[in-house]
């Protein structure tokens, strides 16, 4: 669920209205902005600052679930814990006087990835490279903090137009949202508080033309590998204004994922990248240790396949270190202005006078031993005259 205006309100008609409540306090819902299967999304309004907000209602039919609350408590705690500009803000999350979860994140303008590629079709390989490196940038932040997001697919990654940050040149800030089926694992001591995911070991959950095989065959514990994977699929899509793998049913998109051939950019759109095939054949690798081992490391190679970062072809330190040029100080140019013709100031021609004599003392010394040694030396005996 995206925390957006760009949903059609009516795409799922609310079970009831929150519009004129004041939740937590100091939260007034205003009207309904967005709708999904496990919530509803309000724009909200901080009551004494006056400040836009987006509150998400669990549905009612929901909210006496223990694992939906339990998943409504791990999106809000999840995204909170990604600390990156480009991850969905969250304020706040609490209980209504009714018993019904809410959360208050940001309020974002634009659209999901998913609707622009739908509008505009196949990105420019530069936009689509600086989309999926900027979403890296929120993941990486996720995976740091022991989050695997679980649930990437183009619908998750959104274009915003209402926030300042590292838009740059594209006009929006990549923001990833949808944090509701993350896994947060135990990292470092004393963990997360137990909150380890919504779902048992063995099942599978997420939106499968967007997970690794290893999630839709084998299930257990996700990691890292299994978002680098889907984050990849992103990528093919934002290429190619393509799902990667279609199917009608579940069956088919499973055989797509784990036994056909792997679809390549190039086959759909001519003028990818060089490299781009190679790059998406990695990142989708059926063999999770084949594929790339970070999200840094998956983003860094796009970049420099689509002509943004320098490829670098040596593998020495020295062939990696930067050199800056710095400003000369005015002693060093007043010391060039008074350069002599001969090209040595006197400081520098005294020395290279020292080294001159000694050189010279060096040479004569040689000389006069090798003199002696000659005066030291016996003739030579006169040779036998030859008979006749």
């Amino acid at each position: 669920m995206s925390t957006t205006g760009s949903e059609a309100a009516h795409d799922l008609v609310p079970e009831e209205s929150f519009e004129g409540m004041v939740v937590g306090g100091k939260y007034r819902v205003g009207p309904l902005v967005g709708s999904g299967g496990m919530g509803t999304v309000w724009l909200g309004r901080h009551e004494q600052l006056g400040t836009r907000l987006a509150i998400k209602f669990i549905r009612p039919q929901f909210a006496e679930r223990p694992d939906a609350r339990r998943r409504f408590e791990i999106e809000a705690r999840a995204a909170a814990s990604v600390d990156s500009k480009h991850a969905v803000k969250v304020y706040d999350y609490g209980v209504t006087d009714k018993g019904l979860p809410f959360i208050v994140m940001e309020y974002l303008e634009g659209e999901s990835l998913s609707e622009a590629l739908i509008r505009r079709g196949p990105f420019p390989p530069k936009e689509a490279a600086q989309v999926i490196a900027h979403a890296s940038k929120a993941l990486t932040k996720a995976h740091a903090a022991g989050i695997v997001h679980r649930d990437l697919k183009p619908d998750n990654i959104f274009l915003a137009t209402n926030v300042e940050g590292e838009g740059g040149e594209l006009g929006y800030v990549v923001k990833l949202v949808d944090f509701g089926i993350a896994k947060m694992l135990d990292v470092g001591p004393g963990g997360n508080g137990g909150l380890k995911g919504p779902t048992q070991e063995g099942s599978v959950i997420g939106t499968p033309n967007f997970m690794s095989p290893e999630q839709l065959t084998v299930g257990g514990t996700p990691n890292a590998l299994t978002d680098i994977w889907s984050l990849g699929a992103c990528a093919f899509a934002a290429f190619t204004a393509r799902i990667p793998f279609e199917g009608e049913v579940l069956g088919d998109i499973v055989l797509k994922v784990c036994v056909e051939p792997l679809p390549v950019p190039s086959k759909f759109v001519q003028d990818v990248p060089a490299g781009l095939d190679a790059w998406f054949l990695r990142a989708c690798h059926r063999e999770p240790m084949k594929r790339f081992q970070s999200v840094s490391e998956l983003s860094e190679q796009l970049v420099k396949v689509c002509g943004l970062g320098a490829v670098q072809v040596a593998t020495l330190a020295e062939d990696r270190v930067q050199y800056a040029l710095k400003p000369a100080s005015q002693e060093a140019l007043d010391e060039l202005e008074n350069l002599p013709s001969g090209g040595m100031n006197a400081k520098t021609a005294f020395l290279a006078g020292i080294i001159v004599a000694v050189t010279l003392v060096v040479a004569l010394l040689g000389f006069l031993a090798w003199q002696a040694n000659q005066d030291e030396a016996p003739e030579p005996a006169p040779s036998a005259a030859p008979s006749r």
